[in-house]
C-alpha cells in the first residue's frame, strides 16, 4: 500500500501545471538594449495589480518579465531626452517612476494582442522632488500564435516608450524645478 502513494502523488504534482506554456519575454525577443550611457534619467518600473506571469486569455501561454522589459523600452527610448537635457541635470539628474497599472493579453482567431497602461512620475533624484506625472498607454496586436508575441508585445511598450520621451519633451523644467533655499 506504501508503495501506491507514490505514483499517485507523482500524478497529482503533474496534473497541478495546468498545461500552461509560461514564454520569458526577455529571452523569447531579446533584451532591447541601448548603447551605454550615463544618462542622468534613471527609469524605475513597478507593477501593480498586474499579474506576472501575464496570461494570454484564449490560450496556455503565459509571460514573465513584462516589468523589465517596460523598463528596458521606456529606458531606451528616453536616453535621446536625458543626452539633450543633461547640462540641466544639476544636482544627481531624474527619476522616472513608470507604474504599470494595466496589462492585458489575448489571443482571438489567430491573432495577439497586447494592452498596457501605465502612470509616470518624474522626480528630481536629489530630494525626490515631485516635477510632474502623466499617463500613457498602448495597444498593439499581430497575426502570431501566442507564444510567438513577444514582438508584438515589445512594439506596444516601445509606443509607451515613446509616448513618455514626448511628455518628456513637453516638461518645462524651469516651471517645475524644485526651488534652491540658499
Amino acid at each position: 500500500m506504501r508503495w501506491l502513494g507514490i505514483p499517485l502523488l507523482v500524478f497529482v504534482a503533474a496534473g497541478c501545471s495546468g498545461g500552461r506554456q509560461i514564454v520569458p519575454l526577455l529571452n523569447a525577443a531579446g533584451v532591447p538594449l541601448t548603447p551605454p550611457t550615463t544618462a542622468p534619467l534613471e527609469v524605475v518600473t513597478r507593477s501593480t495589480a498586474v499579474p506576472d506571469p501575464l496570461p494570454v486569455r484564449g490560450s496556455d501561454v503565459e509571460y514573465t518579465d513584462v516589468e523589465l522589459a517596460l523598463g528596458h523600452a521606456v529606458a531606451s527610448a528616453t536616453v535621446p531626452w536625458a543626452e539633450s537635457h543633461r547640462t540641466r541635470a544639476s544636482g544627481n539628474g531624474w527619476q522616472l517612476f513608470v507604474e504599470m497599472t494595466s496589462a492585458d493579453a489575448e489571443y482571438d482567431d489567430g491573432r495577439a494582442v497586447f494592452t498596457l497602461g501605465v502612470r509616470a512620475t518624474l522626480r528630481a533624484r536629489a530630494g525626490n522632488v515631485y516635477l510632474a506625472q502623466t499617463q500613457a498607454a498602448c495597444k498593439q496586436g499581430g497575426v502570431v500564435p501566442p507564444d510567438r508575441g513577444a514582438r508584438v508585445m515589445y512594439r506596444c511598450m516601445t509606443e509607451v516608450g515613446h509616448q513618455l520621451a514626448n511628455w518628456l519633451d513637453g516638461v518645462d523644467l524651469d516651471a517645475v524645478a524644485p526651488t534652491r533655499s540658499g
